[in-house]
């Protein structure tokens, strides 16, 4: 048995939270492989400590905690190395597993390494985290990330740039030891829509995924959307430019207000989660999508919009390189007179994005799940034990 373990995981709370990992462990178990998944869930709670163990609708096993300590605890994984240690077969009624597989270096692949070396088991680290190799050089945690990385029998990145950048901040660390296992994409859930757009049309309509919480507030810039939106508004005021926002989080308050304090309120849709048929309906209908993200290491939701016909404007950086050419889109700055600008060329040439078919099978559930089955049965064989 493998043994999935996160710190990253939707909840009712968190809808979205870590979908990316529930959709690979789904990939991996529909290809056969058996792995459960344990879902750390921390947070703040009333009490000085309570501890809960669940399972989840899919069968996750579920180590709830609260605290009025959550950071420490969270920070510290080797306190909940000495509880799972003590606890894991008692409470989930399963054997110590062969192989732990980390979802993210921190804390995930620190307790991961902790485990390893009680259970004398190997470990691998699924890197999904764009802080990931900035964190090797954090004053407090750098040497644990390190010593996380150091010791895991592989590394597996979710792109080709994660990975380089990994590499670049892991010298020590051999070339074998890295491969890149993608995101798991449905992306039949999203097909093509042959849409004619028009160029220099009158009504523009521009949509927005992203999640809304405040923790990425740096990162997701649906600011910079906005005020791009009201400099578009005054450049071109014959042009009926709206924006569609899906995604929700505790940043919307404060987005509505912006919106409206820059004229815009009449202009601005805030549609909160969607399911996935309601959010290929958004795609089908929008002319232009707009991704104004700091960083990315995978950014699916630009893959969703690209494989239904949208063409798109994001920041320039390395995750949508792959991605997006001129065909597709357009590359700008995070600064709201190039997203401004970015628009403006994707409206005066009326984009449509061609069908990205063979592009988009190779992060197929089932192209995903079946090659992490592959590469379970090669590290197992290569690393039986610790």
């Amino acid at each position: 048995m493998i043994l999935w373990l996160t710190y990253w995981y939707p909840d009712e709370a968190n809808p979205v939270r870590g979908n990316f990992i529930r959709a690979q462990w789904r990939a991996a178990k529909e290809a056969g492989v058996d792995a459960e998944l344990l879902f750390v869930d921390m947070a703040l709670g009333p009490k000085l400590l309570d501890v809960q163990w669940s399972r989840g609708p899919e069968g996750e096993h579920i180590l709830q905690v609260r605290s009025r300590m959550w950071k420490s605890l969270y920070h510290t994984p080797i306190w909940a190395a000495n509880l799972l240690t003590k606890k894991w077969t008692k409470k989930t009624g399963l054997p110590t597993p062969e192989v732990i597989h980390a979802q993210v270096v921190f804390p995930a692949g620190v307790l991961a390494e902790q485990l390893g070396r009680r259970w004398n088991v190997p470990y691998y680290i699924t890197e999904h985290w764009s802080k990931a190799g900035r964190w090797t050089r954090h004053k407090l945690f750098g040497k644990r990330v390190r010593n996380a990385y150091q010791d895991a029998s592989a590394i597996l990145p979710v792109s080709e740039h994660l990975k380089a950048e990994l590499q670049q901040a892991l010298p020590s660390i051999g070339a074998s030891r890295f491969a890149v296992v993608p995101n798991a994409v449905d992306l039949s859930r999203f097909p093509h829509v042959d849409k004619p757009i028009q160029p220099k049309a009158s009504i523009v309509t521009l949509l927005g995924v992203a999640s809304l919480i405040p923790a990425n507030a740096r990162i997701k810039r649906v600011d910079l959307v906005l005020e791009a939106l009201a400099d578009l508004k005054r450049r071109h005021p014959e042009v009926a430019w709206r924006y569609r926002h899906v995604g929700d989080g505790g940043r919307m308050g404060r987005l509505q207000d912006y919106a409206k304090g820059l004229g815009l309120a009449d202009h601005v849709a805030w549609l909160g989660a969607l399911d996935a048929a309601s959010l290929h309906a958004e795609y089908a209908s929008a002319d232009i999508f707009v991704q104004p993200s700091k960083t990315e290491t995978f950014g699916i939701v630009v893959l969703e919009a690209l494989h239904t016909g949208l063409p798109v404007v994001a920041t320039d950086i390395p995750a949508f390189e792959q991605w997006l050419s001129p065909e597709r889109g357009v590359r700008v700055g995070l600064d709201p007179k190039e997203i401004a600008q970015g628009i403006l060329t994707v409206w005066e040439q009326g984009l449509r994005v061609a069908p990205m078919d063979l592009e988009a099978k190779k992060y197929a559930p089932t192209e995903v799940g079946a090659q992490l089955k592959e590469l379970y049965a090669r590290l197992v064989r290569a690393s039986p034990g610790r």
